[in-house]
């Protein structure tokens, strides 16, 4: 059996990547290569992720010798890195990448769980000598994974081998395949599935509530997920619009859900709503989540893959960024047509059975590492 070294991090802190990648080291990878794991974890919060302090200094070094330890012990067929799109967590990345090549003949495979900043902004941007790196290292990569095919213009002219492959979600095995019906006369509930960043549509969410709660009362807003530190005026200003605008009986926080209680609350969600624009956006989870338990998601018409994640009008509906006339018009044609609903969810439940759980990302994978070695 081929040997594959996984490098990359698992929750806590829970997103998307560490997530997806825990689930990817449990996936049928495992029967076809001879796994071994090197952990970078950082399990404190998420305020400390890309930012230059001792421990990320430090765990970094300490990573990159385990690496060479772990190639000289294991001698890998395969070598897989995730990267980031910024320099300091890129460095480190592009260091992954160099020692590979110099102390393995394993073929080196990097996977890109962003958007386009990587092309767009974070090389477009940087500095010659940055560049210069970017260059080199990437030239040492047999194949690069994205998620879309618009998303392979990241690695152009920088790696041979571009495959896109969408995310994958481990399948919830205790629910039923059918659309989850809802309580009648009950409020319907409009879901925010998110860390509270700004960027992920928090504000344009609540924007949106404002508008839909002055012509319809009879919907409840749900918002998980963490406020995050560095986004204390996005806190500050979301108090102002549920205050200026009376929302108080409307909106619910619920801090961080998981297990039960996640499931209870993709169950009992009627419309998903994550407008995001954030920079690093690529096939975000949340909306996979959504698709699995049968919601039709709004989301955003342009950021990462989710253009091929949703089907417009089908499995639900993109809006512009950073618009909530956009938002609580799709909320609207939602509420008031409760049979394009069910359909809606039902689609993108389809949608997710066929291209987004962990099986058919793991089979995609495998197809990727087996292309590299041949």
């Amino acid at each position: 059996m081929k040997k594959a070294i996984l490098i990359g991090s698992i929750p806590p802190p829970f997103h998307g990547s560490n997530v997806y990648f825990r689930n990817l080291l449990n996936s049928g990878l495992r029967n076809e290569f001879e796994l071994f794991h090197l952990d970078i974890s950082d399990h404190r919060s998420l305020d400390n992720l890309s930012k230059l302090d001792f421990i990320n200094v430090y765990l970094a070094l300490k990573n990159l010798v385990k690496l060479i330890l772990l190639i000289r012990k294991v001698r890998p067929d395969i070598i897989y890195i995730p990267v980031s799109s910024n320099f300091l967590p890129y460095f480190r990345d592009g260091l992954f990448i160099l020692l590979s090549h110099i102390f393995s003949d394993a073929k080196i495979i990097i996977h890109l769980h962003e958007g386009d900043y990587f092309r767009k902004y974070f090389y477009a941007e940087s500095n010659p000598v940055v560049r210069f790196f970017i260059r080199y290292s990437l030239g040492k990569v047999n194949t690069a994974i994205v998620y879309s095919e618009r998303l392979k213009y990241n690695f152009s002219g920088f790696v041979k081998n571009i495959v896109a492959i969408p995310n994958g979600l481990e399948a919830d095995r205790n629910h039923s395949e059918e659309y989850f019906a809802k309580t009648p006369g009950q409020p319907a509930v409009i879901s925010f599935y998110s860390n509270l960043f700004e960027s992920k549509g928090v504000l344009d969410v609540l924007e949106a509530a404002a508008i839909v709660t002055k012509k319809n009362q009879d919907v409840k807003f749900l918002f998980t997920g963490n406020w995050i530190k560095n986004e204390i005026k996005t806190r500050v200003r979301a108090e102002q619009i549920i205050k200026e605008n009376n929302l108080f009986k409307f909106i619910e926080f619920t801090g961080v859900i998981t297990g039960e209680a996640r499931e209870k609350f993709l169950k009992e969600t009627d419309i998903m709503v994550f407008p995001t624009w954030y920079p690093y956006e690529g096939c975000p989870m949340v909306i996979l989540e959504a698709m699995e338990f049968s919601c039709p998601v709004i989301s955003s018409r342009d950021t990462g893959a989710i253009p091929e994640m949703i089907i417009d009008g089908e499995s639900g509906i993109l809006v512009d960024r950073k618009n909530p006339e956009q938002i609580a018009d799709a909320i609207f044609k939602l509420l008031s047509d409760i049979d394009l609903r069910i359909s809606m969810g039902r689609k993108a439940r389809e949608l997710f059975k066929k291209k987004f759980t962990i099986e058919k990302n793991a089979d995609d994978i495998i197809s990727a590492f087996t292309k590299a070695l041949n």
